[in-house]
């Protein structure tokens, strides 16, 4: 066996030490992903999941107050509050709410969003793999997915069609090359077989064509482990890095995501590190 494939080897080993789901479940109180985990009916953890995921920006005490403020306003059902959204009726509820250059109105709006797509597609999930299937690639299927969250009229919400800088902020695209982490996240946890932290909700994507969520701390991890030579944190870095992870696990190159991220978080890298890049 050469250098290269021992290697591998090694770091597959040590990756599989860390996917510990007893222990991994420990962390998702320290996670974005904690918000759908309250719900039972996959409707309610479809949108759950994408309200906290597009929210997921910045330090985790500051977003996940305003995630949790905005599921609060909804009753038993998130999916029947979304279905009936009205800004007739609802938007002052948003009149005092905001993150970062995120306004409520801009919230609301991607509220608005999600309304529509239920109505016309059925649910978020229909509608990416729709996206999805004209091309079987996670980009393009992202592309097309958010150009039409994008067209959406939001002029009940705003007063005219427009879509500023706030509501841009929530719906993401990889088409200027940006690497898309929240929506990867999202897609990884409603694609991922549910393992107890991902909950598998859409059967029909590929969890081997699932691309990595690109944040700081698999970017210093993935530097670290020579899986890419690029500088710029973009989409083409976060394809590098999944390519790495795919040869690990071909079906599921993702598998190890949630457990080198809160490796970062939790600052056990720092006693890691030497155990992967000197022990593998």
């Amino acid at each position: 066996m050469d250098a290269a494939r021992i290697r591998m080897t090694q770091l597959k080993e040590l990756f599989d030490r860390l996917y510990d789901v007893q222990i991994l479940k420990g962390y998702i109180t320290n996670d974005p992903i904690e918000f759908p985990h309250h719900y039972q009916d996959p409707r309610d953890i479809e949108l759950a999941g994408f309200i906290a995921s597009a929210l997921a920006f910045g330090r985790v005490d500051l977003f996940k107050p305003v995630i949790k403020k905005v599921l609060s306003l909804s009753n038993d059902s998130l999916y029947e509050y979304v279905v009936n959204f009205s800004p007739r009726t609802d938007l002052r509820h948003f009149d005092h709410l905001y993150y970062r250059m995120c306004k409520g109105r801009d919230i609301a709006g991607l509220l608005f969003i999600l309304r529509e797509v239920i109505r016309r597609h059925g649910s978020v999930g229909s509608l990416f793999s729709s996206c999805y299937e004209e091309t079987r690639d996670i980009r393009d299927g992202l592309k097309k997915f958010v150009a039409i969250l994008r067209e959406v009229d939001t002029t009940p919400v705003y007063g005219e069609r427009v879509c500023p800088r706030g509501l841009l902020q929530l719906l993401p695209s990889p088409g200027g090359g940006g690497p898309c982490k929240r929506l990867n996240m999202y897609l990884r946890w409603m694609v991922r077989t549910d393992d107890g932290i991902d909950f598998g909700l859409w059967k029909n994507i590929p969890p081997s064509s699932l691309v990595i969520p690109l944040d700081t701390h698999i970017i210093r991890i993935g530097k670290s482990l020579n899986m890419t030579q690029r500088k710029s944190a973009g989409w083409a870095m976060a394809e590098d890095i999944t390519e790495r992870f795919r040869a690990l696990a071909p079906e599921d190159p993702l598998k190890y995501d949630f457990a080198l991220c809160h490796l970062g978080i939790s600052g056990q890298w720092k006693e890691w590190k030497e155990v992967f890049i000197d022990g593998a």
